[in-house]
């Protein structure tokens, strides 16, 4: 089981993210590779919102075939190439995570493995 808390004598997250995820001592850990907005089928999805959606969908299938969900994810690091896509990828994954909020890091880069990423999401979750 994954423990989230925020830390008090650091500044409140200003989003939706916990501080620190905590797993127990037996727990395994499983590094999701990068996910990109791309369908099953090769398609790649077309504006920011569809490439969040199809990133948060590849994300709980590779989680439910490890037997786990979102309520796993320990931490995920999420890569955007435009600043001006934050509130649409926000809304995406809020909705995707629901009241989970794993330890997160948000960054602006310049652009993924091919020009026509918008986002990618990596992740790691644990199980005990």
């Amino acid at each position: 089981m994954v423990k989230r808390f925020d830390v008090s004598s650091v500044r409140s997250p200003g989003g939706r993210y916990s501080h620190v995820g905590q797993i127990g001592p037996s727990a395994q850990l499983f590094h999701l590779a990068g996910q990109t907005g791309v369908a099953p089928d090769g398609r790649i999805g077309e504006g920011i919102e569809e490439q969040a959606m199809l990133v948060y969908q590849n994300i709980a299938a590779i989680l439910k075939e490890c037997g786990m969900g979102t309520e796993n994810l320990v931490k995920v690091t999420v890569f955007l190439t435009d600043p001006d896509h934050i509130d649409a990828w926000r809304a995406v994954q809020k909705e995707a995570f629901g009241d989970v909020v794993p330890a997160s890091t948000l960054l602006i880069i310049s652009r993924l493995a091919r020009p026509e990423f918008l986002v990618e999401v990596e992740a790691v979750a644990a199980i005990d």
